[in-house]
C-alpha cells in the first residue's frame, strides 16, 4: 500500500498564497478553528457568484462573503482554496472540479461526528499497524484501491484521489456483491425510508430478489413520522421502531435535526436536544429474523455501538452488512477490523459512491 504522507496542514503552513474558503456553515467553522490553532491565516471566504444573493448571510465569522469573481479580481490566479462543504450533486461537483483544475485546491476531510481528530500523516503513523491490517482484509483489488485512495485523500486533501471513477461508483452494482433472494432488511438509521425504496427499486430490476420483511429504526420523532407516511403502502411487511440502534437498552440525549443528519452528538452547535430510547438489535430481533438478512448501518457516528449490539446476530447468522465508514476518524480501518474479529468468515468489500469530501464510503460484508 502506497501512502502519500504530504500532510495538507503542513502544505498550507509552508505555502505563501492567500488561503480562501469556499462555502460557509459547519465545515467552514471547523476549518477556521483548525487554521487558527495552527497559525494558518484565512484571507477570505467566498461562494459561487450565483449563490451570493440576498437570502444568505452577508458575513460569516467576521468575513464578508465574497463572490468568486471578487476573489479572482483581488488575487488573480494566485490563491489557495479550501472547500468547506459537502456535495454529491453533479452541477456543484462540476464547479468544484473546474476550480481544482484552475487553482491550488484542497478539501479538508474533518470527521462528521465524534472527537475532532484529523486523519493526517501523524495520525497515520500512530495507527499504521492497524491501517495495514485492515488493508489485508479487503476481498478484491477495487476495495484495496478505494481504501488506499481514501486514506491518501484524508492526509493530503487532494481532490485527484476522489476524482477517479473507482471513487464514484453507483450503489446498485455494490448490491450485486450479495446473493439476495428472500430478504429480511434491517435498516438502522432509516430516516424517511429512502434506502428502503432504493432496495425495492433494486428488487424490481432483479427478479430473484424479494423483500419479505423490513425492520426500520429511526429515533428522530419527525423523521419517524415521515417514515410512517412513506411506508404506509407496504405496512404489511414493515416493523417500524422509533428507537436508536445501540449497544444496549438505554435512554440518551439526541440531536434531533429532523433530517438525515440527526445524531447522538448533543454537544454540537445548534443541537436540538430530545431524549430518545435506544436498544440493541440482539435484544430486539435475535429470535425474529430468518432468510437472507441484510443490515444497513448508517447511523451518523453510532456504527460501532450498533455493531456491538448486533454481535450475537453477526456471529450466529452471518447477515450481509452495509456499514458507513466515514462518520468518525478511524472508522475506515477500525470498523472492518471489528467486524472481522466478530466473524472472520465474511468477505469484506469497500466501495466509494459519488460525494465530496470522502463521504458515502461503505463496507459491504458478504456472508
Amino acid at each position: 500500500m502506497h501512502i502519500n504522507t504530504q500532510s495538507l496542514w503542513k502544505t498550507l503552513a509552508r505555502g505563501e498564497k492567500p488561503v480562501v474558503l469556499y462555502g460557509i456553515g459547519d465545515g467552514a467553522d471547523k476549518i477556521l478553528d483548525y487554521c487558527g490553532r495552527h497559525g494558518i491565516k484565512v484571507a477570505d471566504i467566498f461562494a459561487s457568484d450565483d449563490f451570493v444573493r440576498g437570502d444568505i448571510p452577508k458575513f460569516f465569522r467576521g468575513y464578508r462573503i465574497k463572490k468568486l469573481s471578487e476573489i479572482k479580481a483581488l488575487y488573480g490566479e494566485n490563491f489557495c482554496v479550501l472547500l468547506s462543504f459537502a456535495t454529491r450533486f453533479d452541477i456543484v461537483l462540476e464547479k468544484i472540479y473546474a476550480l481544482d483544475d484552475s487553482c491550488e485546491f484542497y478539501v479538508p476531510n474533518f470527521p462528521v461526528f465524534g472527537e475532532n481528530i484529523y486523519f493526517d500523516s501523524e495520525y497515520h503513523a500512530q495507527n499504521r499497524e492497524e491501517i495495514e491490517c485492515a488493508y489485508d482484509l479487503w476481498a478484491d483489488d477495487e476495495s484495496r484501491c478505494v481504501y488506499e485512495n481514501a486514506i491518501n485523500f484524508c492526509i493530503t486533501g487532494k481532490l485527484d484521489y476522489l476524482k477517479a471513477d473507482i471513487m464514484q461508483s453507483p450503489k446498485e452494482p455494490a448490491l450485486d456483491l450479495f446473493d439476495l433472494r428472500d430478504i429480511c432488511y434491517i435498516d438502522l438509521g432509516a430516516y424517511d425510508g429512502d434506502t428502503i425504496f432504493e432496495l425495492f427499486q433494486y428488487s424490481e430490476r432483479n427478479a430473484q430478489t424479494r423483500i419479505k420483511k423490513i425492520h426500520a429504526f429511526e429515533p428522530d420523532t419527525k423523521n419517524f413520522m415521515k417514515l410512517q407516511r412513506n411506508t404506509a403502502q407496504i405496512s404489511d411487511i414493515c416493523e417500524l421502531y422509533n428507537l436508536g440502534a445501540w449497544s444496549h437498552a438505554d435512554t440518551l440525549s439526541f440531536n434531533a435535526q429532523s433530517n438525515r443528519n440527526s445524531n447522538f452528538d448533543s454537544s454540537r452547535a445548534g443541537a436540538k436536544i430530545q431524549t430518545v430510547s435506544v436498544d440493541s438489535i440482539d435484544n430486539l430481533l435475535y429470535t425474529q429474523i430468518s432468510g437472507d438478512i441484510l443490515i444497513k448501518y448508517d447511523i451518523e457516528g453510532a456504527e460501532f455501538e450498533a455493531l456491538t449490539g448486533s454481535q450475537k446476530i453477526i456471529r450466529e447468522y452471518s447477515p450481509n452488512l452495509i456499514v458507513s465508514l466515514y462518520h468518525k476518524t478511524g472508522d475506515i480501518f477500525k470498523l472492518p477490523l471489528y467486524i472481522h474479529s466478530m466473524n472472520p468468515q465474511y468477505k469484506l468489500y469497500l466501495r466509494k459512491h459519488k460525494y465530496v469530501p470522502c463521504w458515502d464510503l461503505n463496507l459491504y460484508a458478504v456472508k
